[in-house]
């Protein structure tokens, strides 16, 4: 790697940072929310790009100060969200022989308990836990269960406003790991894959949980995989998967503008089990959907036409296939760890791959971006890795490992105001990055 190389990286994923920042800060202000707040799953468009400025650009010995960490908010895999001088949390509990989930309301600045409310049945098979992670619009807080249950409750409270068995209601189908979608909210509707014979998505009035449209159905199991609002040349849609097909839904009415069989696209005739399993959101930048399934699958690079009512596929590759841990998008890389335990760079202009290989101490990782550099959470150990945003190896700057709770390490980072949010099982925990 050049200094040249670096530093043109380094350009342009601070770049990038702005433009997301500024489109951001629109959405943020429509929605009640301020600059450093993260109101739901990965942040502005789920890039997973945070826009933080002036953390430290490397941690002094075992890892940056803790400022505080709270048991009792439930099991769960979920991510916080961050909103105000508050953090929200679902977990699971075990409450007279059943299983509920339950969201979680903490002192941003203490990390003391302020609620905790019921508002579903927790999913009781493989791997147990809150999956889904919440979303905060104009005072209230959406969740979905494991179950399948959509449901709004008030942010200050923690009142349960109403919830809907929307799996239940519109006979949804989906994997052998319940629902673990992240709800999208705007001000008029709550979007929901329900998957199966009967739609494919829905929208519930927010209001009062009531059906406002379904989309067709087709005939697919419902992934995992947390929908995406998008803007392209004036076109309003949201962009979803299901077990193989990715689409566009357009909000106000909940017809399909596009759809194609990504599955068939990324396995291109090879001999290989399709899993009904693809769990990381759609990322939209400048035309273009980036999608990245695990089990071998890979990623593809779709580009949408000029009135976003068709795509077409520009590149595929099988060497970045990331299961549920995401990736970043910095300038012309992505950056990911795939399900073989390879740390993967992608080139995102033609899908050619620059490096993929084995790194010590590393498997598969959360990714984000933080003030230009990743932020790399490793689900197998609880390494915190800092890195330069660099092509090649992994250029780790520092790392420190999460001890606090139990279960896998699989929620994904969260930084906001200068602060990295996390939660391992039953424990939430903060870190100061400044």
């Amino acid at each position: 790697m050049t200094t040249t190389r670096s530093f043109c990286v380094e350009f342009m994923s601070r770049s990038v940072a702005k433009s997301i920042l500024g489109a951001a800060l629109v959405l943020l202000a429509a929605r009640g929310v301020a600059a450093d707040d993260v109101p739901y799953w990965r942040g502005q468009g789920h890039h997973g790009i945070y826009t933080e400025q002036g953390t430290r650009s490397t941690w002094p010995e075992g890892g940056p100060a803790q400022q505080w960490k709270t048991p009792g908010v439930g099991a769960g895999y979920s991510s916080p969200v961050v909103v105000g001088r508050r953090v929200y949390v679902t977990g699971y509990k075990e409450r007279d022989g059943q299983r509920v989930e339950m969201l979680c309301c903490l002192d941003r600045d203490t990390g003391a308990v302020l609620w905790q409310s019921d508002y579903g049945q927790a999913w009781s098979k493989d791997y147990p836990g809150s999956r889904s992670t919440p979303t905060f619009s104009k005072g209230e807080i959406f969740a979905i269960s494991g179950s399948g249950e959509v449901a709004k409750l008030d942010a200050a409270s923690g009142a349960l406003l109403w919830k809907v068995n929307a799996k239940q209601l519109y006979k949804g189908v989906n994997g052998g790991w319940g629902s673990a979608e992240s709800p999208l909210v705007d001000d008029r509707a709550v979007y929901f894959t329900a998957g199966g014979s009967q739609t494919t998505m829905v929208a519930l009035n927010r209001l009062d949980g009531s059906a406002l449209w379904q989309s067709r159905s087709f005939n697919d199991k419902a992934s995992y995989v947390s929908p995406t609002e998008i803007i392209h040349n004036g076109q309003r849609q949201i962009v979803g998967a299901t077990t193989n097909m990715l689409f566009g839904i357009k909000p106000e009415s909940g017809e399909l503008a596009w759809s194609c069989n990504f599955g068939q696209i990324l396995d291109g005739g090879r001999t290989i089990k399709r899993y009904d399993i693809i769990a990381n959101s759609i990322v939209y930048r400048d035309g273009r959907l980036l999608l990245s399934n695990g089990y071998g699958h890979g990623t593809a690079m779709f580009k949408l036409n000029d009135d976003a009512s068709a795509v077409e596929t520009l590149w595929t590759n099988q060497d970045l296939s990331s299961q549920h841990h995401g990736f970043v998008w910095l300038g012309d890389v992505i950056y990911g760890a795939s399900h073989n335990r390879k740390w993967t760079c992608v080139d995102a202009a033609t899908g050619r791959t620059l490096f993929s290989e084995r790194v010590p101490q590393l498997g598969q990782a959360q990714v984000i971006a933080v003030d230009g550099r990743l932020l790399v959470y490793d689900s197998e150990r609880g390494n915190v890795i800092l890195a330069k945003a660099e092509t090649g190896a992994l250029a780790e700057i520092c790392r420190f490992v999460i001890r606090d709770g139990e279960q896998q390490h699989w929620c994904h980072p969260v930084v906001a105001g200068g602060v990295l949010y996390l939660r391992r099982g039953d424990v939430a925990m903060a870190y100061d990055l400044k």
